[in-house]
């Protein structure tokens, strides 16, 4: 599913107030955090995006589906109300084995699948 779609699937569930899903984000995002695919410098300002992209992250294993970029252009991501590092975080993602691409590249594009790790830890 792209990218995009799940994180506004995490914003409706976050606007639900889920506990279930807001104690897997949080528990995601200190995952991440601890691998180092988001920072933590500036934590206090960037938070919001980092949520969003955890959450973005566990919608993607709840629905068991793929997490797709569909343009690795930042004006794109831009446009559609997205934080351009999003590029750079998915990368790193694919880079601890956190996401797995399905084209075996080394970087995110394409269908990314979501890592047996990860999976496992907010599980």
């Amino acid at each position: 599913m792209d990218c995009i779609l799940l994180m506004r699937t995490a914003d409706q569930m976050f606007e639900q107030n889920d506990l279930a899903f807001n104690e897997k984000t949080e528990k995601a995002l200190s995952f991440l955090r601890s691998v180092g695919v988001i920072p933590i410098c500036r934590a206090s300002v960037n938070s919001h995006h980092h949520i969003r992209f955890s959450g973005m992250l566990v919608a993607a294993l709840e629905q068991d589906t793929t997490v797709d970029l569909r343009s690795r252009k930042q004006s794109t991501l831009h446009d559609l109300g997205v934080t351009t590092v999003l590029i750079r975080w998915l990368d790193s993602a694919v880079e601890q084995g956190i996401l797995v691409p399905a084209n075996g590249g080394a970087i995110a594009k394409g269908a990314l699948h979501i890592g047996e790790l990860f999976q496992k830890t907010i599980q």
